[in-house]
């Protein structure tokens, strides 16, 4: 595959993990603060899922690098 078609996904793998972040960092922020226990596990909830994006984009992005 050439480096032009890996580039743009290559720039959406890491666009995504940045907006991955985002979400990640104000769940974290969100369970320092007092919360009814519903939201606390929605928060809980929302941190875990945003891990397990930030890993599923890791094993994109590392199937990319294989095939260059």
């Amino acid at each position: 595959m050439s480096d032009e078609k890996l580039e743009p996904p290559k720039k959406w793998i890491h666009d995504l993990n940045n907006r991955v972040g985002a979400i990640l960092a104000t769940a974290e922020l969100l369970q320092l603060e007092p919360l009814p226990p519903r939201a606390a596990e929605r928060t809980r909830n929302i941190e875990s899922e945003a891990l397990a994006m930030r890993e599923l984009l890791r094993k994109l992005a590392g199937y990319y690098m294989e095939r260059e």
